[in-house]
């Protein structure tokens, strides 16, 4: 049987201590970029957690080379296989009061970290979904930022139906992340945790750009496919079929809670 809890409970932690989750596969062409890119916003108390999903290539050198060099990375073995997996492993292991999802390919923008903190702080939000602009793999920008081309916002039925959320634009507290995890292994995690927060939190859309989210060819959603309706359906009922299980299970728990 599979150990899905999360327990901190023993551990003292900073009340504002950052958990940076990054799911690597295959990455080893840019990951060494995108490890310095968020490295250099840490402190000294905050922590990079790094899901592993066994790979052909240097990968695995390469986070453990960083990790010997840098106390605040901890790497893991993805268990099982997949993007959702892999996030999931990562979630696993954070111990931090607020949880910054990180892609393998990107380039976090120098303020991004003290950008969305400070969003953190005077929203009280449980969630920020910040800007972000596509770039080539040179890092040039390519398109609009995200908020222009996409109107990202509230609409539980809309974002449901027509979802436009980046996992890599998104961080949260851990009053979340006790709902979001496990994620259901359905497509879309990026998705599942936007909807968990809008039907059980606040979300907050700061329009600053903040990270390069970087296009070569190799990502793990390929923008220029487009899917078949019935691949769509199928795709938001399970996701419709898992909210609805998480928030009734929630309000179990928050009713036996309260109760004893």
């Amino acid at each position: 049987m599979k150990n899905n809890s999360i327990n901190i409970d023993n551990i003292k932690i900073p009340k504002d201590k950052i958990s940076v989750a990054m799911a690597v596969y295959e990455g080893e062409k840019y990951l060494s970029a995108q490890l310095d890119s968020i490295l250099c916003q840490l402190r000294d108390y905050d922590e990079l957690i790094i899901s592993y999903d066994r790979s052909e290539d240097s990968t695995w050198d390469i986070i453990n080379d960083y990790a010997a060099r840098d106390s605040r990375i901890s790497v893991f073995r993805n268990p099982s296989s997949g993007i959702t997996s892999n996030f999931n492993n990562a979630l696993k292991h954070c111990t931090g009061k607020y949880i910054y999802i990180s892609d393998q390919d990107d380039i976090w923008i120098s303020k991004k970290i003290s950008t969305v903190q400070k969003y953190f702080k005077k929203t009280k939000a449980d969630l920020i979904i910040h800007n972000g602009v596509y770039t080539d793999a040179r890092l040039k920008p390519i398109s609009r930022p995200f908020n222009e081309i996409y109107r990202i916002g509230d609409g539980k039925i809309k974002n449901i139906i027509m979802p436009r959320y980046s996992g890599c634009c998104m961080a949260f507290n851990r009053r979340m992340l006790k709902k979001i995890y496990p994620m259901p292994e359905i497509h879309g995690y990026d998705q599942w945790i936007a909807t968990v927060c809008e039907f059980c939190g606040h979300i907050e859309y700061p329009n600053e750009v903040l990270i390069l989210h970087r296009l070569h060819g190799s990502n793990a959603t390929d923008l220029s496919k487009s899917r078949p309706l019935t691949t769509i359906i199928i795709m938001r009922s399970l996701l419709i079929y898992n909210l609805i299980k998480r928030l009734i299970f929630t309000r179990f728990l928050n009713h036996c809670f309260h109760h004893n």
